[in-house]
C-alpha cells in the first residue's frame, strides 16, 4: 500500500519532474529540483533525486513523521529498512534469496536489497535537500543525515604537522563499497554471443560497443548525421559532461550499420538511428530494451554480462594492442582522469590462473644429482690424520 503512495510526474514544459505527494506538488522538492536544473545537472539527475526523496516521503508517513520533523534516528531506521526491503524489481522477480553467482561469469546477479551505492546515494540524496531547505529557511530545524567524517570549512583544519594524513573514515550510516574491478568479456564468450544475435541492427550495435568503447546510452542515443561512414567516426554525448565527441570505431561496425539501415529504417537527419523491430509499434530502442537484447544473446552461454562489460572488453582490447599507449585508450574512453583508465591494465583472475596452470604443467628441469661420497683415504690425507 505504502509503495503505491506518491508519484514522480515528467513534463516537457518547465521542470522536468516533480514530486506529488501524497496527492499534491510537493513545493519544497520542487523548489529543490529546479535549484538543480538552474546548476546544470541533468534531467536524469534530478529524476533519480526525485524518486529517491519520493522513497524518504514514503518511509517518514509510514512513521507518522513530517519531513521537517525528521532525526538522525529515522534515517538509521531508513537504512536499515533498505539493507533488509527486496527492492521493486526483486520483487518483479520474486527473487527474495540472497544473489547468485553465476558458473560462466563468476559475477553475482542482481542482489534482492539495495546495495551499497544506492543507499549512499539516498543518503547524499537526503543530505542535499536538507541542506537546501536549511539555507533557503523552509521548515525544517536541522539536517537528518549524519555528516562525513572529515567534513568542514577546511580538510585537515587542526592536524599536527607531526603526523602523517590520513584519509577520512566512511561516514556514519555510508555503506563499505567493494573496489571497483574491470570485467572484459573472455573472446570466445564474445564470439559465442555474437553468433546468437538474429539481426543486422543487433550486431551492429554489438560491433560499435566492441570497438568504439562508447557507452550503453550514448550509442542508443546516436542520431543520423552523428556518424562518418568514410572516417569511420561517431559523435556521442558523453556521460556527464555532456560534450559531442568523436570516437573511432571499426569498419566492420559499420558495414553492419550499412545493411541495418538497407531495412528501411528511418533516416532522416536527426532521426534516431536505433529502432525496436516491430513494425506496427516501432518507436526508438531504449536502454532496457537493449539490455534485454543483449540477455537473450546469452541465453544459451548461461552468462550475466552486461551492457557496460562490452565498454571494458574495447578497453581490454585496446590496452593488450602495443600500437596503443595508455594516453591513447584515456583519449578514446574519454575519462577524465589517467589514473581511471589504469584499472585496465591490471590482469584478470582468469588469466592469471590460466598462467599458473601453465606453469605447474610445464617439464621441470631434473634435480642436479648426487655428489659421489668422499674417498677415505683421500679425505684421511686431507685432513693430515695419516693412515
Amino acid at each position: 500500500m505504502m509503495e503505491s503512495l506518491g508519484r514522480v510526474v515528467s513534463s516537457k514544459v518547465g521542470l522536468p519532474y516533480r514530486l506529488i505527494f501524497p496527492d499534491t506538488e510537493q513545493e519544497t522538492v520542487s523548489s529543490f529540483l529546479r535549484d538543480l536544473a538552474a546548476s546544470d545537472c541533468s534531467p536524469s539527475t534530478l529524476r533519480s533525486y526525485a524518486y529517491d526523496l519520493l522513497r524518504w516521503f514514503r518511509f517518514l508517513y509510514g512513521r507518522f513523521v513530517p519531513w521537517e520533523r525528521a532525526d538522525r534516528l529515522d534515517v538509521r531506521a531508513l537504512v536499515e529498512h533498505m539493507r533488509a526491503t527486496p527492492t521493486a524489481n526483486a520483487i518483479r522477480r520474486r527473487n527474495e534469496g540472497p544473489a547468485i553467482t553465476n558458473v560462466v561469469t563468476q559475477k553475482r546477479g542482481p542482489g534482492a536489497t539495495f546495495s551499497a551505492n544506492s543507499i549512499n546515494h539516498q543518503l547524499t540524496v537526503l543530505s542535499s535537500f536538507y541542506d537546501f531547505a536549511l539555507e533557503m529557511n523552509l521548515g525544517p530545524l536541522m539536517n537528518p543525515v549524519p555528516r562525513q567524517r572529515g567534513f568542514g570549512p577546511r580538510a585537515y583544519a587542526h592536524h599536527n604537522p607531526m603526523e602523517q594524513f590520513r584519509p577520512p573514515r566512511r561516514g556514519t550510516y555510508r555503506q563499505r563499497v567493494p573496489k571497483p574491478a574491470w570485467r572484459g568479456i573472455p573472446e570466445r564468450a564474445v564470439a559465442s554471443i555474437f553468433d546468437s544475435l538474429t539481426n543486422h541492427r543487433d550486431r551492429a550495435l554489438m560491433s560499435f560497443w566492441l570497438s568504439s568503447g562508447a557507452r550503453a546510452e550514448e550509442l542508443l542515443g546516436l542520431r543520423h548525421g552523428d556518424y562518418d561512414f568514410g572516417e569511420h567516426t561517431l559523435v556521442v554525448t558523453s556521460k556527464g559532461t555532456r560534450n559531442r565527441d568523436m570516437v573511432p570505431a571499426s569498419s566492420d561496425a559499420f558495414v553492419w550499420l550499412a545493411l541495418y539501415m538497407r531495412e528501411g529504417q528511418p533516416s532522416s537527419p536527426g532521426d534516431p538511428v536505433w529502432w525496436t523491430l516491430h513494425a506496427k509499434n516501432r518507436r526508438p530502442l531504449g536502454y532496457s530494451a537493449a539490455r534485454q537484447m543483449f540477455s537473450r544473446a546469452q541465453k544459451q552461454l548461461g552468462s550475466n554480462w552486461t551492457l557496460h562489460d562490452l565498454r571494458h572488453t574495447a578497453a581490454e582490447r585496446m590496452i593488450a594492442d602495443p600500437s596503443f599507449t595508455l594516453v591513447d585508450v584515456q583519449t578514446v574512453l574519454r575519462h577524465a582522469n589517467v589514473t581511471t583508465t589504469t584499472i585496465y591494465t591490471q590482469p584478470r583472475m582468469e588469466d592469471v590462473l590460466e598462467k599458473v596452470l601453465e606453469h605447474y604443467a610445464r617439464p621441470k628441469p631434473a634435480p642436479p644429482g648426487i655428489e659421489p661420497e668422499y674417498d677415505d683415504v683421500a679425505l684421511r690425507e686431507l685432513l693430515g690424520l695419516g693412515e
